[in-house]
Order: structure tokens, then sequence, then C-alpha cells
């Protein structure tokens, strides 16, 4: 019912002559922006988000490390859920008189609506906007760089202006939702682990729900436009990853919390340029091996999420014992 309402003719059919109008401009500029929107959309996937988090969670600021993980985790999850259930084709299905850009064509995988991207890009960019909100210039400036990467998708021809408009919507939501939720755990650490234990239990009902509910199957000369196996994969990826940040960050915070501004500055460039050098390689071979579909599902679930823990939890663990030990011995 969703995917047929929202792919209704008559509801679509402004929104693809207003991507075909995004074309026409792209074709007749006297100057390739391709490129240009291209590194703009790399704000909505995993490795610069997460980069930019872990450099804020390790080194400036814990709890708004934690709070930027825990946004992006419940937003991107629930954006990747509701793919599911709309299964919304991407535009260049919808008509074939869209043409996208191919280098972001290769790179776009799963249903269309909501757009990951914008939800991924709302959730960090958007939540540092909100944790700097008392310095208006700066968050004005954040606002306006998740509007930015928004409209690189239109104008890549990846998703139309409703896949869009909803991603950036659902991180707006998440920024109150998870400010709340956390200020609400602040006063019990013990609320951290109630709060995980209802996010895992309704991710694997999500889960389950995604790979036994029913897809649309259409056929176009005899071949699959859309094959399922394929969107449940993908978030078998997406469950896993944000899974393994929100479990690593939570369970940090109530057993072995720390502060990323304790240290001097030796300590706290050193922890900052080691661990970005082994989370970059970490997502570079994430993003080379998982996405062609080499890994059966329950595999990159679980690389996925070891992946993401590490990130949050292990890595911490590691740097705090490290630091702690250097300090007995100076002493």
């Amino acid at each position: 019912m969703i995917h047929d309402l929202l792919s209704n003719s008559a509801w679509i059919e402004p929104q693809i002559d207003y991507l075909l109008w995004l074309e026409n401009i792209r074709t007749h500029l006297s100057i390739n922006l391709d490129n240009v929107f291209m590194s703009l959309t790399r704000f909505g996937e995993i490795t610069i988000p997460t980069l930019i988090m872990c450099a804020i969670y390790w080194c400036f600021d814990s709890m708004a490390g934690l709070y930027l993980f825990s946004l992006n985790s419940l937003c991107v999850l629930f954006a990747q859920f509701f793919k599911m259930i709309a299964c919304v084709y991407r535009p260049w299905i919808l008509s074939d008189k869209v043409h996208p850009v191919n280098k972001a064509f290769l790179t776009a995988g799963g249903y269309s609506f909501p757009s990951g991207h914008s939800a991924g890009v709302s959730s960090t960019i958007g939540g540092m906007a909100y944790v700097f909100r008392k310095h208006k210039v700066v968050s004005i400036l954040l606002i306006l760089f998740c509007l930015l990467v928004g409209f690189s998708r239109n104008y890549l021809g990846v998703h139309t202006p409703q896949d869009v408009v909803v991603g950036l919507g659902l991180g707006l939501i998440f920024i109150f939702i998870t400010a709340a939720l956390v200020n609400w755990c602040e006063k019990d650490k013990n609320r951290y682990l109630y709060v995980l234990a209802v996010v895992d239990v309704l991710a694997i009902i999500m889960l389950l729900y995604i790979c036994f509910k029913s897809y649309p199957a259409d056929y176009v000369n005899g071949k699959l436009l859309v094959n399922p196996i394929r969107h449940i994969y993908i978030s078998f990826i997406y469950f896993g990853w944000m899974l393994g940040l929100i479990n690593g960050v939570f369970l940090c915070r109530r057993f072995w919390p720390f502060d990323a501004k304790q240290g001097g500055k030796l300590n706290r460039t050193v922890r900052g340029v080691l661990g970005l050098i082994i989370a970059y390689v970490l997502l570079r071979c994430i993003e080379i091996n998982l996405w062609p579909n080499k890994i059966d599902d329950k595999l990159v679930f679980f690389i996925m999420f070891s992946t993401g823990f590490y990130l949050t939890a292990i890595y911490p663990a590691i740097f705090i014992f490290v630091e702690n030990l250097i300090a007995k011995i100076h002493k």
C-alpha cells in the first residue's frame, strides 16, 4: 500500500520533472559539477561521518560523541527499516527518462524512500548543528551544509525530492528524541542498559520482519527490476553497523566512562591520529569487500557490528588503559 501510494504517477510525475530539469541543467553547464556533488554526497555515507564522530568522541567531547553516535544509529536504523517497508523504486526505474550520474548510480544501493544519505547527514552534521547551537553562525552553516548534501542526491539523479525531504526530516526528529533520551539516561547510568535492551530487541524484530515480509516482484522483459535479496543484505550491513555503534557507546558510558578532554594535547593527538588511521583502514576494507555482496548476511552483520563496537567501546577502553598505565609509570 505504501509502495503504491508513494509511487503513484500523479504524485511522482512532478518530482520526476524536477529531476529532469536538474538533469538538463547538469548537461548544459559549462563546468562539470558532478565530482563536486559526488564529494558532498560522501558526507551522507558511513566513512566520513564516522571519522568525524570518532574524532569528537575520542579527543574533544565524549558526551557530544555519544550523542552523535546514538543519534546517527537510531536515525539510520529507522531509515533503513522504512526503506524496506515502503519498497519505493529508484527514479530511473520509476521513469526511464531519468539518467543519473554514473558514479552515483554505481553506489546507489537499496530502495529509494527515504534517502539514507539524507538521514545520515542530518543525523551527524545536523546533530553537530544542535550540539553547537549556541554558536549560531556555525550551526546555521552546518544546517545549510545538510541541505546541500540532500540536494546533491537530487542533482545526481538518485533520489526524488520526497526521499530527501523525509530523510532530512527523520534526522530532525531524532535530533530531539536522542537528546531527551541521553539526558534521561544521564540521571541514572543503568538507564543506558534499559534503553539498549529495548533498542536491541526492537532491531531484532525489525530484521526478522525485513527477512520474512513479501516484496514487490515487477518484471520487464522477463528480468526482475529489483532483487529484494540484495536489499535484505544491505539491511544486515546497516543494522550490524548501527547496533555495534550504539551498543558500544552505551556500554562504554555505563561501565568504563571517560572524558575525552583528559590527558595532555600530546595524548589526545596520538589517540586521535592512531585511532583515525585504524578506523579509516577498517572502513575502507568494508567499502571494498562488503558492498559487492560477497559475504553472507549473518557474517556481514557480525563484521559490521564488531567494527562499530570496536570504535565506540574497545578502542576507548584500550586508550584509557594505556594512558592510565603511562601515568602510573611516570609517577
